[in-house]
Order: structure tokens, then sequence, then C-alpha cells
């Protein structure tokens, strides 16, 4: 499981204050950006940049980090269409990262992302969203709509066959970032983007940490400062584009089976029973030959790591 970040929560609610008011005045320009999705995206993350704030941390618990804590968001957009474009690789339009700095010492948590304008039926989200699941616990669907920007989890949209109707679970956007990302439940610490280099790097189920190079279109960053900073971006292996998806993104065995953005307590096997209706091979039996060895992937992963917990029962 990956690491989890220590932010006090004085600095969690001053983050959340403003990622609600940045996203209700996303919502409010709709209307004036709803071009496309990517227009969308560039309009949250200019509603959402801003420069450092200053939080006071006080010594109120021994856990507690005190002194001047430092956070701002940024966002850049980069090229990335074509034939190997972002998405076609590995099915995000963007990332959105949490970045602390403490001492000598940054951490980062990132998630991944893919966004549609008003979506209703889209076979190619299912797609998309297959080409997620090598990153499954740190990425999302995010869904504008003139009223509400919503998130789903990639295993409901693969569930709904691409359906926004069949896909029931969504949550706010809101929501999202501030109840699952900031405090940890989804992204991951070992999933990295370095905008210079265009490297994209995670932890693999090896135990390595893979990296691969492209542009990612979007990407907004909430940076967390406490005094001093460095930066250095590393990685254990270069792989090639054709290689992504043979890399799954480390997780916890258990982890498999906790169901995304929700505090839900599901049991294992009632969970392998949903996932395996979302990812069994045979239901990719008509897709092309990448989709149906991702699905075959994960079909393994889900019955390996159940035989885990049963061992350990």
């Amino acid at each position: 499981m990956a690491r989890r970040l220590y932010i006090p929560k004085k600095v969690i609610e001053s983050i959340s204050s403003h990622v609600d008011q940045s996203i209700d005045q996303a919502i409010e320009g709709f209307w004036s950006a709803n071009e496309d999705e990517d227009t969308l995206t560039g309009h949250l993350g200019a509603c959402l940049r801003t420069g450092s704030h200053r939080v006071e941390v006080e010594r109120e618990q021994k856990e507690e980090i005190f002194g001047t804590w430092r956070w701002s968001i940024d966002y850049a957009k980069f090229r990335g269409r074509g034939r190997q474009s972002t998405e076609s690789v590995i099915g995000a339009d963007g990332i959105l990262e949490l970045k602390l700095e403490f001492g000598q010492r940054t951490d980062t948590k990132s998630m991944l992302f893919q966004s549609k304008l008003d979506w209703s039926n889209d076979a190619d989200l299912v797609n998309q969203s297959l080409l997620l699941s090598t990153w499954r616990e740190a990425a999302i669907i995010i869904n504008y709509t003139p009223t509400s920007f919503e998130v789903f989890s990639i295993d409901d949209v693969i569930s709904s066959r691409g359906n926004k109707s069949e896909a029931k679970n969504d949550i706010d956007l809101k929501n999202a970032i501030n109840e699952f990302f900031l405090q940890c439940e989804i992204g991951n610490t070992d999933l990295t983007y370095d905008a210079r280099s265009r490297r994209l790097a995670w932890r693999s189920d090896t135990g390595i940490i893979v990296a691969t190079q492209f542009s990612i279109p979007n990407r907004i960053r909430v940076n967390v400062k406490a005094p001093k900073y460095s930066d250095d971006f590393r990685y254990d292996k270069m792989i090639s584009l054709q290689e992504i998806h043979t890399h799954r993104m480390q997780v916890d065995y258990e982890e498999i089976f906790y169901p995304l953005l929700s505090h839900q307590k599901v049991e294992p096997k009632k969970q392998k029973k949903v996932m395996s209706l979302s990812y069994h091979p045979d239901r990719f039996s008509a897709y092309d030959n990448l989709f149906q060895d991702i699905a075959n992937k994960r079909m393994q992963e889900i019955n390996s790591a159940f035989e885990k917990i049963k061992v350990k029962k």
C-alpha cells in the first residue's frame, strides 16, 4: 500500500476551502468554456491555480509538525495529440498532484484522470478506463456538466460499459479531492510526473520504479511546503510506451478489494464477484488485443489477491 502523507488538519482545511470555492467558480463559468473537455480542464486549472498560502500550525498534538506550512496550486497544459497521444497510451488526459515539502525531503502523491464533457454514453471511455487500470487505485474519471463536476471510479465505468445511467456511484469533484485525495484514500506516493523531462514514473509490481516518456495534456499540482525544498526525479528503469501495461502499479493485495471512491467496507468475496463481472476477459472478446490482454491481467490479479487473502485467513 502507498505511504500516507501527513498534512496537519489546519492545512487540509485551508486547501479544502480554496478547492470548494474554485470548483464553484469553474462550474459558474461552464457555458463560457464548454467547447470541449480540454477547454474545461484548462478552465478548472485556471480557477484552482493560486499563489503561496501560509498556514501557521500550533503545537496542539504530539504528532503535529508545528510551524509555518506553505501550500499552492499550479496548473500546466502540455501538448499530447496524435497517434501516440497520452489518452491512447495510458487513458489519461491529466494528472492531479499533491506536493509536500518539509526539511530536506519532498513527497508527492499523484492521481491520473480522464475528463469528459456531459458524458452519457461513450464506448471509448471503457477503453480509456481499461488503460487506466494499470494505476487503478490512482485513477478517476471526471465528467463536466453545467451544474456539477462529477467523479466516477474506473471500475464503475468499465462495469457500465460506457453508459452513464449504469454507473451510479459518482461523487462530487470537491469530495473526490477533499475527502479522498487529500486524505490519501486515493492516489499513490510513487506515481510522479516530471514536466521538464516529460516522464511519468511509478513503482511497479516488481518493486522497481519504472518511467516512460510522453507529454500529459493537463496537470494540476497542489504544493504544500514546510521549510526547505529539494527535487530529484529518480527511476530505476526507462520503459517504452508499448511496455507500460506490463508494469502494474504496486499495491497491497488487500487494497485491490477496496471499493474505489467509497468509505464502504465490503467483504473481499463479495467485492471479487463485483470486480470479476467488470474485468472478466469474456466481456472483451470483441476488443483489440491490447484491451483483452489488460482485462486478462486484471482478472489474474484479482484471483491471485483473493487466494492470498484466503491463505491469510
